[in-house]
């Protein structure tokens, strides 16, 4: 009797504990339904201790603090900040250290539509399976869990947020580069030369004597001025071209152009204009000196800024005759 009474109540409570954890399944985890933003997002305030960075919108780009910013980082966040889900409730408590919720290790992150806060939460650290972030929101001492890493879209620098396009070039359109390096200056020039037919003697006879002259095929060939006589790789001087397809920098840093005085490399390209191919823009790039991590500090003409580029960028223009030649 007693071994039944055991078994009935090992099953009641086998029972209690499923239908606890089915009702625990079926109850939504959304802890919060937070209010719909309807208006596009105009302006982003981002706070993390005493630093500041303000996103905002004019016209159909961002600025960032002052400098122009990246349209794709900016997308991605303020598509987070439209599209945030709660999923749980983590805490009722502000014990904020624990999940980097305090002022000086959370992100607030305020949104606004024409002005109006629309979105003001803090960010704090990721959730123990990196899939989730801890949030809590102004006004609300709450500490809930949200969908995403968050952190790693709203944790940024001004640096990380800018706009790194230099130019992007159309390398078709560049018909002279004016290469400089080791204390050697290079003027490569386009030409249209004949297209050279790999053929036998006895090929090229049968096909003057049974074939009506065919037009004479034509190609780019890449000169030097210097050295007129060297055979150039087309290849090889493309490779130095595709620095400019685009030219995207790694880094601003804070470096004032007027402290830059000497160069490794430098190079200037002549690119035909879309209005008047008659006439062409230079485009110059220089690489001034070697920089932390294998990086480089480099100035251009399509640029006010100092920038760093990574070394094998950089490294496409360290080329002498020897390098380019076949």
């Amino acid at each position: 009797m007693h071994s039944k009474k055991n078994i009935v109540i090992s099953i009641v409570v086998i029972f209690i504990l499923a239908a606890y954890l089915i009702i625990n399944k079926l109850v939504t985890k959304t802890v919060v339904k937070l209010p719909e933003i309807k208006g596009a997002i105009t302006e982003l305030v981002l706070k993390k201790g005493g630093a500041i960075i303000l996103i905002k919108q004019v016209g159909d780009s961002w600025k960032v603090n002052e400098f122009d910013g990246d349209k794709n980082i900016i997308a991605n966040m303020t598509n987070k900040i439209k599209d945030l889900k709660i999923t749980d409730l983590v805490s009722d408590k502000p014990h904020y250290e624990r999940y980097e919720l305090d002022d000086d290790h959370a992100v607030r992150v305020q949104a606004k539509c024409n002005g109006q806060i629309v979105r003001d939460v803090y960010i704090g650290k990721k959730g123990s399976t990196y899939r989730h972030t801890y949030v809590r929101f102004e006004g609300d001492p709450k500490v809930y869990l949200a969908e995403d890493t968050l952190d790693s879209y709203f944790n940024k620098t001004v640096d990380e947020l800018r706009n790194k396009d230099i130019v992007q070039l159309d390398i078709a359109k560049i018909n002279l580069v004016k290469l400089w390096y080791k204390n050697t200056a290079l003027t490569l020039q386009k030409i249209i030369v004949e297209k050279k037919k790999e053929e036998s003697g006895k090929d090229a006879q049968k096909n003057t004597q049974e074939k009506p002259k065919e037009e004479v095929e034509k190609e780019e060939q890449w000169i030097s001025k210097e050295y007129p006589h060297v055979t150039l790789d087309n290849d090889k001087v493309k490779e130095i071209l595709f620095t400019f397809d685009p030219l995207k920098a790694y880094s601003f840093p804070d470096v004032d152009t007027r402290s830059l005085t000497g160069k490794i490399a430098s190079v200037v390209v002549s690119v035909k204009k879309d209005d008047d191919p008659q006439r062409a823009e230079d485009i110059t790039l220089t690489i001034h000196k070697e920089y932390e991590n294998n990086r480089y500090l480099c100035t251009s003409s399509k640029s006010q800024y100092v920038f760093t580029l990574d070394e094998w960028r950089a490294k496409r223009l360290f080329k002498t005759l020897q390098d380019i030649k076949k």
